[in-house]
């Protein structure tokens, strides 16, 4: 019999199978990694957005710290003003009791004269009515010894008449003298109630005083404990920070991993690339028809009151700049630069300008930078400069400064003409006022016909407290945010 040998195949049917199950397999862990990978991006933006909700939060109690510390420091110089003032005035009371005394003293003196010169008198008096009588008699007597002299009878006519005129004047100085002792007791009496009113007086200050140390005391306490409740807060924020920060690296660790992700993940990650261009240190800059308000006093080209920086300015440009650049739906603008007066940067009468992206970005700072910054700082002349717009579509503000007000309207005329004048903080703090109550009530008060306008302030080598409280004020009262450049 012939042996015949079997053709081998290609492919059998459990060949088959084996390519099914490897392809199943494949299939499945493809499956897998794609669960893994969407489970880890959600987890990284989840993570994204809990970081960038405490960062806000973060600089939020930042900028209450920064607020309490400046009231802190405000109440604690206005307490020691006031303590000052109430020492003053109780040693000028008591330099007035001192005097009130020695005058006391110096009339119940002149009293005990008075008294022994009105003895004195009395006793001249007793001594005359008794010559009086004595003479009387020798009058009587004289009278029944009718027959001596005429002479003598009138010669002792006379000088009875002489001793009853001096009974007289020496009754009318009796007389005299008691209607001044009388004025002198009335004196006492006045003098010793005025040093009973100045003896309470004295008490009530005093009282007040107290009162005044138990509010300092009470309102001390309750700053140091918000300080505190604000520092644990802040150290909460931060060691939650860092536990995301921990957290987000292991996720982009985790997205390394999964580099088959990646076109996916890209997408999104452009998306979120330009939702971020869109802000500037946290300021959502928005916006179709802005006003730049640019400070250009003095201290805009100094590191402190004496230190010139010439690094200054060109960064207070730069970031103008930037600002504008990063401005979505910009359609139109407007620049304005001020110091103790405020005037449009191109001349142009205030005229909307359109925006041609870097071609005006480059225009405006080209036009800053042939700017010198120079005397000081007049806010209320820009912004009535800048609301004149507002009847034609203005609906952003920003202003970029580095100090408060120290010109313009607001002071009193009894400010003006005070003595000692008005100190530096106090000035400012007087025009600062009176400048947000005219944005709020007139310039940006809410209109029917017309939007509120949103201001927007950056401020820049920003230590001071006050200044911090007073950009933050005015952004918040007009719906806008503010934003600190510390020095470099």
């Amino acid at each position: 019999m012939r042996i015949r040998h079997k053709v081998p195949t290609l492919v059998s049917m459990w060949m088959l199978d084996v390519f099914c199950c490897a392809l199943g397999c494949v299939t499945l862990l493809f499956l897998i990694n794609s669960r893994m990978a969407s489970d880890a991006a959600d987890a990284n933006r989840n993570a994204l957005t809990e970081l960038a909700e405490l960062k806000q939060r973060y600089s939020q109690l930042e900028l209450h710290y920064s607020q309490l510390v400046a009231e802190h420091e405000s109440r604690k110089a206005a307490w020691d003003e006031e303590r000052g003032r109430l020492l003053r005035n109780l040693n000028s009371l008591e330099e007035d009791k001192k005097e009130l005394t020695r005058h006391l003293a110096l009339l119940k003196n002149e009293v005990r004269s008075l008294q022994a010169q009105r003895d004195a008198d009395r006793l001249a008096l007793a001594d005359a009515e008794k010559n009086l009588r004595t003479t009387q008699q020798q009058l009587t007597i004289l009278q029944t010894q009718s027959l001596r002299s005429e002479e003598l009878l009138r010669k002792k006519q006379k000088e009875a008449d002489d001793l009853q005129q001096r009974i007289q004047t020496l009754q009318t100085t009796q007389d005299d003298l008691q209607r001044l002792l009388r004025v002198k007791d009335d004196e006492m009496t006045m003098l010793s109630r005025q040093l009973a009113n100045m003896k309470k007086q004295l008490h009530d200050l005093e009282v007040l005083q107290t009162a005044l140390r138990q509010e300092r005391d009470a309102a001390r306490t309750a700053t140091e404990q918000a300080v505190k409740k604000a520092e644990m807060e802040l150290q909460a924020a931060q060691t939650r920070i860092r536990d995301l920060t921990q957290r987000l690296e292991a996720a982009q660790t985790t997205i390394i991993d999964l580099q088959g992700q990646k076109a996916r993940l890209a997408d999104r990650f452009d998306q979120l690339q330009k939702s971020m261009e869109n802000r500037f240190a946290g300021i959502v800059t928005t916006g179709q028809r802005v006003v730049f308000i640019v400070d250009i006093s003095g201290s805009m080209a100094k590191k402190d009151t004496n230190t010139v920086d010439p690094n200054k300015w060109p960064l207070v440009v730069e970031t103008v700049g930037k600002v504008m650049r990063s401005i979505v739906g910009l359609k139109e603008y407007q620049v304005i630069i001020f110091s103790s007066s405020a005037r449009w940067l191109f001349h142009d009468e205030g005229n909307w300008r359109a925006f041609r992206g870097e071609e005006s970005v480059k225009e405006v700072i080209d036009a800053l930078l042939k700017t010198q910054p120079y005397d000081d700082t007049n806010l209320y002349a820009a912004f009535e400069l800048a609301f004149t717009l507002r009847s034609k579509g203005l609906d952003t503000i920003y202003l970029f400064s580095d100090g408060l007000p120290t010109s313009g309207p607001g002071l009193s005329p009894a400010d003006i003409s005070r003595q000692p004048p008005l100190s530096e903080l106090e000035r400012s703090d007087k025009l600062s006022r009176h400048l947000l109550s005219t944005l709020r009530d007139q310039w940006n008060r809410p209109d029917a016909a017309q939007s509120r306008v949103r201001i927007h302030s950056v401020g820049f080598y920003f230590e001071s407290p006050e200044l911090g409280a007073f950009l933050w004020t005015l952004a918040r009262d007009n719906d806008g945010s503010f934003v600190g450049m510390s020095k470099p």
